[in-house]
């Protein structure tokens, strides 16, 4: 193992102090989020080459501590008086082919081999030492797994999709390339997540960090990968973690806090006399977790993917950005942007044409009008396109245009302009190709106007 082994004090770096002082901010740990990663079936536990303890049905869950932008993960540990734990009612599994106590220590090389990927271990970030680890739903490049070795099976294992999971490992697998830093430690680590096995683990005496000190999650959101446990019993653990705040709240006041505290429980003696010798102490439900009280997400499923915020499609062509809202519905962004907005193809807009009435929302969210009482309307624009769905050469047919001056648009579902041509004025009807090899699979809107009169046609590419 790679660890260095120093002071707790180690783990704790200091920085230039500058603003006025700000009142500790507890949201600084917004929580504890646990994903649920993989579940195993029957070939991944028939393979022996990576271990003949692996069950069908072992849960392999992740932990990240959920960071409010700016703040930094310190340390994760036990302290005196309060106490880290992990624990499962069976055993834990370890890898015995290249499974480690620490993500980092794995060989990214290896994460193809057997049931490398969903070893247990602890992290301050890493899931190999090529690759931090991120939440399933903020992976970006897909799965970087490779075709599994298929260990003594011959068959590739780790490719179950258990509807519990969410995305598949063949789909997204939590690895963002890159380097992770390694591994702080004191006190007496647990060996549970490795070789000697066991259960259950307790500690006072035992923190980790990362080897750069404070550090941030390699994403956005900020959270940072600090275990990856995988057991055919209930998980449950106690977490104590201690985060930096941004330089931009420290101040040079004595008073002022740099770390925020929090613990799974809060003893009298943290808070006792108050004042800012306490206000820096806090708790979160989240701290402690048992897989057996999983709340359900959005489509039943116990500690499911599926919560408010989360990606989902609500069945309709006409919106965008679906997500689970509060109460568990999904709804889309309507042609304002409006989650759940009523501003949909059919239902009334404006134009900003005075010259026009009726004006609705058509289909890819165009507020179009028709021509008012005193104009002439004038037979619309008919618009024939084939194949479609088409691959590259989409061909283009149109008639009642004579005498116009016509042009067309091909538009995204996002409404941004992706091809146009103006071609001139035409006879009764115009014939031409439209090349969509080079453009993205989806759906898209052809709209061709003549003169005042437009007509819109839906394309999909695929």
């Amino acid at each position: 193992m790679r660890h260095t082994h120093t002071l707790l004090s180690a783990l704790l770096l200091s920085s230039a102090v500058h603003a006025q002082y700000t009142p500790p901010d507890p949201s600084g740990l917004e929580g504890i989020v646990v994903e649920r990663y993989y579940v195993s079936d029957a070939n991944d536990a028939s393979d022996t080459d990576g271990s003949t303890d692996l069950d069908s049905g072992e849960v392999t869950y992740r932990v990240f501590v959920d960071l409010k932008p700016g703040y930094k993960l310190i340390t994760v540990g036990g302290f005196p008086d309060h106490e880290i734990s992990f624990n499962t009612t069976t055993s834990f599994f370890y890898n015995d082919d290249r499974g480690e106590s620490w993500g980092g220590d794995i060989n990214d090389i290896h994460l193809n081999k057997n049931t490398v990927a969903i070893d247990s271990w602890l992290s301050a970030g890493a899931s190999t030492d090529g690759y931090w680890g991120v939440p399933k739903d903020e992976d970006s490049d897909g799965s970087v797994f490779g075709a599994n070795d298929g260990g003594s099976t011959g068959s590739p294992l780790l490719v179950n999709n258990d509807a519990s999971i969410g995305l598949p490992l063949t789909t997204a697998d939590g690895l963002l390339a890159g380097t992770p830093p390694g591994i702080l430690s004191v006190g007496t680590a647990p060996t549970i997540f490795n070789d000697y096995g066991g259960a259950t683990y307790a500690s006072s005496n035992f923190a980790w960090s990362s080897s750069i000190g404070n550090v941030e999650g390699p994403t956005a959101s900020n959270k940072l990968l600090i275990g990856q446990f995988t057991t055919d019993g209930v998980l449950s653990y106690c977490l104590n973690v201690w985060v930096r705040i941004p330089d931009s709240l420290v101040c040079s006041d004595p008073n002022c806090h740099q770390i925020l505290e929090y613990y799974a429980v809060i003893n009298p003696a943290d808070t006792s006399g108050g004042g800012f010798s306490s206000d820096n102490k806090f708790t979160l439900p989240s701290l402690c977790y048992s897989s057996a009280s999983q709340q359900l997400d959005c489509l039943g499923v116990p500690g499911g993917p599926a919560v408010p915020g989360s990606t989902c499609d609500d069945g309709n062509g006409d919106t965008q950005n679906d997500v689970y809202n509060n109460a568990c519905n999904c709804v889309g962004e309507d042609c304002l942007g409006v989650l759940g907005g009523s501003a949909l193809p059919g239902q009334p807009c404006d134009d900003n044409n005075a010259t026009t009435v009726n004006d609705t929302w058509q289909t890819g969210c165009l507020c179009t009008g028709v021509v008012g009482i005193g104009e002439v309307a004038k037979p619309a624009i008919q618009v024939e396109a084939h194949p479609n769905p088409t691959r590259d050469q989409l061909w283009i047919t149109l008639a009642g245009i004579d005498g116009k001056r016509v042009s067309y648009t091909l538009r995204n579902a996002l409404g941004q302009d992706m091809q146009s041509k103006d071609l001139g004025v035409q006879g009764s009807s115009w014939k031409g190709t439209l090349d969509m090899s080079g453009l993205s699979t989806g759906v898209y809107f052809l709209e061709v106007v003549g003169n005042d009169q437009r007509t819109t046609k839906r394309i999909t590419k695929f």
